[in-house]
């Protein structure tokens, strides 16, 4: 299991001393996308110059627009980049195509989708080789139903996926040892930590825990 550091910021500053502080302690580092709007694609080079051999994860949201915005991934060249599991299936198509061409995984958030199983049945079958289950209490989702719907995406499809929402040093050992997600991914547990580098080795240790 991987841990993924998302920086769910608003502020470039303090987004790149999250990087100095914790940035080497994980295993993808994470632009959330409000940081993302605030700072442009220019934030993906500055944490590169910080953490050169860090994948980046950009969480762009495509649902519209797929040629340019899977092109304009294409300039900044992050190893991984997020989709919404709801756009079309010529959108989704479109983005794939041209993520193939620059040697980059599209990630596909599977977040308020009516029926994830199928959908994401549906995106395997379209080309898709990572998704992402996205379960966030701010919009009133409980992370039972995130366990339930991994597991159930998971059987249908045999994807790698990632686990997103809340996910804390509480939580972590056990989502290690009943769901063990390729990623998990941690915002808020190492943002908001007295001690972010410690709080990125705590995750790290339990996430590489055999």
């Amino acid at each position: 299991m991987k841990i993924q550091l998302a920086l769910d910021l608003l502020d470039h500053h303090q987004a790149l001393d999250v990087v100095r502080a914790a940035g080497r302690y994980v295993d993808i580092i994470e632009v959330g996308t409000s940081l993302l709007k605030l700072c442009g694609i220019q934030i993906a080079q500055d944490i590169r110059a910080i953490c050169p051999d860090k994948p980046l994860f950009l969480d762009m949201k495509i649902i519209d627009g797929p040629e340019r915005e899977a092109t304009l991934m294409a300039q900044c060249t992050p190893e991984n980049y997020s989709m919404l599991a709801v756009a079309s299936d010529t959108a989704v198509k479109k983005v794939l195509a041209i993520a193939k061409e620059n040697n980059a995984i599209v990630v596909f958030d599977l977040q308020s989708v009516p029926n994830p199983v199928q959908r994401a049945q549906q995106l395997k079958a379209l080309g898709a080789t990572h998704l992402c289950v996205h379960k966030n209490a701010d919009c009133g989702d409980k992370l039972e139903d995130a366990f339930r719907e991994f597991l159930d995406v998971r059987k249908v499809t045999e994807l790698p996926l990632s686990l997103a929402g809340g996910i804390d040093l509480h939580t972590l050992p056990i989502i290690k040892k009943r769901l063990n997600p390729a990623v998990a991914i941690i915002g808020g547990a190492i943002l908001n930590a007295a001690d972010r580098r410690e709080a990125a080795i705590a995750c790290r240790n339990i996430a590489h825990s055999s």
